[in-house]
């Protein structure tokens, strides 16, 4: 079998499998703006940011550069073990193959709606399996409070007029209990929410950063989990810049829908990517024994 004969046939299984050849993917971005006015933890330096030059060179070239600073721990971002371990792993060290997964979410907006200090329960996350099916192993598991509206009014996301005073926030969390089913039963890989922490803001314990964490189980917080994303079948990706030292950094979260936009075809769901493999591995395993 030839080399043109043995991609002729790849191309076919793919097209048979609906792969989207040349097609696009659905692509929903989970993050909010970064500008002057996103939301931090008090005491953390804000964003800011500034114009080093701008103009048009001699050459007639226009040519702008910006210089910015942040805190770590602010507006979409996510929390790496270092945050609670000291001397732990960094953003520059956290492994990339940890900054994607396979994406679920769970909605808890109508709980979350009813009380602001609502906790996620073990007995919620079975629920969602039983209409939604088996939470896949090492997943990214979103938790949406319907918060995320919210975000840019910061007296309504923290249900507080104090907001220089993290001991008055309210805003729903997951349960530790929750979270350890997830780790245990589940493998949890990655946990976001679209509140500012996984942890109940009154409790200064912080029980699941310092559960997760040491686990380098990422978390990510005031993410945009916005209505449309469906509960499952898609790959959510996560990748933080490297920072040397750093315990935490804004990211541009986003979703990956396992479907194509504007047909009909097959969606590419995790099983079928599995078959597709399978099938592939026994085509290259032939094309071996006849070339013997």
């Amino acid at each position: 079998m030839t080399g043109s004969t043995l991609m002729s046939l790849v191309t076919a299984l793919m097209s048979l499998w609906g792969f989207p050849l040349g097609q696009a993917y659905m692509f929903v971005d989970l993050s909010h703006v970064q500008n002057m006015t996103t939301l931090y933890w008090p005491g953390v330096p804000t964003f800011n940011r500034t114009i080093v030059a701008a103009g048009t060179s001699a050459n007639g070239i226009w040519i702008e550069v910006g210089a910015f600073s942040s805190g770590e721990h602010g507006g979409t971002h996510i929390d790496v073990p270092r945050h609670f371990i000291e001397n732990g792993m960094d953003l520059k060290d956290f492994p990339l193959e940890r900054t994607v997964a396979e994406g679920v979410v769970i909605d808890c907006s109508a709980e979350a709606e009813r009380n602001a200090d609502y906790a996620v329960t073990k007995e919620k996350i079975e629920q969602w399996e039983e209409k939604h099916g088996r939470i896949p192993n090492e997943a990214a598991v979103l938790f949406r409070f319907g918060y995320a509206k919210k975000f840019w009014e910061p007296e309504k996301y923290l249900n507080t007029q104090q907001l220089d005073d993290a001991t008055t926030y309210h805003f729903p969390s997951v349960s530790l209990e929750a979270v350890k089913w997830l780790v245990k039963s589940r493998n949890l890989k990655m946990i976001g929410m679209d509140v500012p922490s996984p942890d109940p803001p009154t409790d200064l314990t912080y029980p699941v950063h310092r559960l997760v964490l040491p686990l380098n189980i990422m978390i990510m917080e005031n993410v945009n989990i916005v209505p449309s994303l469906p509960p499952r079948n898609f790959r959510l990706h996560a990748a933080p810049i490297r920072i040397e030292n750093g315990t935490g950094v804004q990211t541009r979260i986003y979703a990956m829908l396992y479907e194509r936009m504007n047909d009909g075809s097959p969606r590419l769901s995790s099983p079928l990517f599995v078959s597709f493999v399978v099938c592939l591995s026994l085509v290259s395993a032939v094309v071996k024994i006849i070339s013997q």
